[in-house]
This record gives C-alpha cells, structure tokens and sequence, in this order.
C-alpha cells in the first residue's frame, strides 16, 4: 500500500488515474460478487435509465477515488483550488452566519473523501466520522491520508455525544448519509421506490444538536471536481421525536436519491443498499426477485422479526 501511494505521488496526474481506472477495470473483472450487487441494485432503481456500461464506470470510477484521495492529500491548497470548482458557496456562507452548528450531509457519491478538504480551500473547522478498518497498519495509512485534509476525523462509535455537543456550540461536522445502519438500529425510508433500512443517526444527532444543515457532493468532470452545496434546511421544521427523525432522514435519502439520479454512475452501487450483503448473496444465488424480497425484508423489519 504505501509503495502504490508513492508511485501514485510521484506519476502525472493523468498517468495516475489512468492506471486508477485500469485497476478499477480489472476489479470489475475479477470480482464477480460486487460487479452483480451493483448490477442488480442498479437494474431495479434505475429501471428505464439503466445502462449496461454503468457497472463498469463504477469500478473505474474508484479508481478515481482512491488516485484522488492521495493525490489531493499531498498537494498544496493552492494546487487544489486550481481543480476545484465551488457552486453555492453562498448557501454555505449563509447557514455560517447563523451561528448555529452546521452539519454538511453528503452521499457516496462522486467522491466523498474530496469534500474533506472543504475546510482548505474554504478556511472553515469541521469534523466527520469515518469507519476503522480492522488491520491497525491500514488503518494508520489511511488516517494519515485523511488527515492532510484539515478536517477533523473522528471514530463512528462513542462520538453521538461529542458531536451533539460540537453542534450545540455552533461548530460545524459532516456526515455520509446513505447508509443502512447497524442491526436493531435502522428505520425505512423510500429509496428509487423501494424501502431502505437506513441510519438515523445523522437526523438523529442533526435536530439533538439543533442544527442547520448542508447538502453538498462532489462531483468528477474530466479531471476536475464540482462541489455543489444545496439549500439551508433548518432541523427545527421538522418538529420533534421519533417522528421527526423518520421526516428528516426521508429527506435526506430524498435529496441522495435525486444526486443520483444525475450522476448514475458515480454512486456507491458496489455496497449493498437495501439488505445485508449476506442476504444479496442468497438472492443472487437464489435467483430471487429483488424488489418482492426487498418488500418482504421491510415488513419483517416492521414486525420486529428481522435484525
């Protein structure tokens, strides 16, 4: 790992994601398990927009992610802003001046890891959740990658207080929102017309921490990034309980859903959205209606009978 991060540093931009994509060519070659995830899951939200040669752009696309992400963690902000274009930053500015915290809410969609250089190129402190991998010497090569960035990176677990906190004093954090949650911790929410077991901790600690948020996504062109920031939403119009986290999580899958839409081939498909990757397996194995066992996933879910 750290020797392909070095070739990657010292090649020409395009030499490097080149080889990204070839790489990402090969995966979608030789991984035959994620190559049908992504294939069916598109085939069944995309419907009449779906494109054969979606799958493969997917895999090439993280190649992008990954050449990106180290290439931009060396450079210098200067280096950066000249591949970075920014669209709405007004909305950005104006829920800044609130003086209420801020959380930026993104998807896996066009490349996540580039927004984290948001507080660079805009001079604002903010801090994000990141998952750990298992193996600790990965793990150290990928933070220290990370945290060129300027943001703050915190670990997914035993952090809901901090951030509520940080919120509360009107500091800034970021969150991926398109996730489905852990077992015996999700809610459902409407996805491309299909009940997705989802987090709700984002629009959990969104309206505990009383804040105005932020969408944005980052979005490839050629060989440079977008970052198109969206409109304000105030957490408080959203009332309060359980209830509010259901209406503010649907707007957030809403608001993913409709990136998507755009940009088909830039989105995580690789992960398995509406079950668990176990479960993809049977229905792949199985041959089994995607949408029907979707549906039926989601009335267990109700019932309380599946975890």
């Amino acid at each position: 790992m750290l020797g392909l991060i070095w070739v990657i540093r010292i090649l020409p931009y395009r030499s490097a994601i080149i080889i990204g994509r070839m790489l990402g060519g090969l995966a979608w070659a030789v991984d035959p398990l994620h190559r049908r995830i992504a294939d069916l899951q598109m085939k069944n939200a995309l419907e009449d927009s779906y494109r054969k040669t979606y799958t493969i752009k997917v895999f090439m696309n993280h190649g992008d992610i990954a050449v990106d992400a180290i290439k931009f963690a060396y450079m210098t902000t200067k280096e950066i802003k000249k591949r970075i274009s920014i669209e709405g930053r007004e909305k950005l500015e104006a829920a800044l001046a609130s003086k209420r915290g801020v959380m930026l809410i993104t998807g896996h969609i066009g490349n996540w890891e580039i927004l984290t250089h948001i507080s660079r190129l805009l001079s604002i402190e903010f801090c994000v959740m990141a998952d750990i991998r298992n193996d600790p010497k990965l793990e150290s090569i990928i933070d220290n990658i990370r945290s060129r960035s300027g943001a703050t990176i915190l670990p997914p677990k035993g952090k809901a207080l901090m951030l509520i906190r940080e919120l509360k004093k009107g500091r800034n954090i970021g969150m991926v929102v398109d996730q489905r949650g852990r077992r015996g911790d999700k809610i459902l929410c409407e996805y491309f017309g299909m009940p997705a077991p989802t987090n709700p901790a984002p629009a959990f600690l969104a309206l505990k921490g009383d804040a105005i948020i932020v969408s944005v996504y980052a979005i490839k062109q050629a060989n440079y990034y977008r970052i198109c920031f969206g409109d304000i939403i105030d957490t408080r119009a959203f009332g309060k309980g359980r209830e509010s986290i259901q209406k503010l999580s649907d707007y957030m899958q809403s608001w993913v859903e409709s990136v998507v839409k755009m940009y088909p081939d830039q989105w995580f498909w690789l992960h398995s959205r509406w079950t668990r990757r176990s479960d993809m397996k049977k229905i792949l194995r199985s041959g089994q209606d995607f949408r029907a066992y979707v549906y039926s996933q989601a009335e267990k879910i109700r019932q309380g009978l599946y975890y």
